[in-house]
């Protein structure tokens, strides 16, 4: 996807439109406030001020021309129903929306959201998965049984290197990347690279396997 239509310049709204832009994506913003709208206007490709809810602000802003729109606004939780309604029924082709709660989250799928975010919750389970597990530093869940973990070198893999190990068979994972101590990522390690304590991996496999190491 690389044309992006933002509507809801709340915190959220904001800073996604921001990282868009910075990694060279046309993106377009719509809000109602003139002046969150005037202050971001610089940043992306387009500002539109108007109501998200009015059909003729979202048609004549071209929201339906985009690869990607992503309803962000943060009024009433009607309002970003209505917004995704009004999307659909103006052809938009992939409509991302957030949620603010699980009610919230199963009407805006069916009202058509092709996809729908519920940060909180995420960023919530997202860090007791981090906290609860020994040495994990990030953790990414991918669907029930399947996760993407980030974690500090265990001590008895130190000063071995991965050909040694051989996790996968072992554990039934594989070691996708390897992080320094000075913060470079490594997204394709040769098998003779030799791990210490300062090191971090990052391993993708069933969660039951990947609970064995950390």
């Amino acid at each position: 996807m690389k044309t992006f239509c933002v509507i809801g310049m709340n915190r959220f709204g904001q800073t996604l439109a921001l990282t868009l832009a910075k990694n060279n994506k046309q993106v377009m913003i719509i809000d109602e406030n003139a002046e969150i709208v005037g202050a971001m206007a610089d940043f992306v490709t387009d500002a539109v001020v108007g109501d998200p809810k009015n059909e003729e602000v979202l048609v004549s802003a071209g929201a339906a021309d985009y690869d990607c729109t992503i309803v962000c606004y943060s009024g009433e939780i009607d309002d970003s129903i209505l917004i995704t309604l009004l999307l659909k029924d103006i052809g938009a082709s992939y409509v991302v929306a957030r949620a603010q709660s699980d009610l919230h989250m199963r009407i805006l799928t069916k009202v058509g959201a092709d996809r729908v975010v519920y940060p909180e919750k995420d960023m919530g389970e997202r860090l007791a998965n981090t906290l609860t597990r020994n040495n994990v530093t990030e953790y990414i869940e991918l669907s029930e049984d399947c996760s993407i973990v980030e974690i500090k070198v265990p001590a008895k893999w130190a000063g071995r290197s991965l050909a040694e190990l051989d996790v996968r068979r072992k554990y039934q994972v594989t070691i996708i990347a390897i992080g320094s101590k000075e913060g470079k990522v490594d997204v394709s390690p040769d098998p003779h690279t030799q791990l210490d304590k300062d090191m971090t991996v990052t391993i993708i496999g069933l969660k039951k396997n990947i609970e064995k190491i950390s």
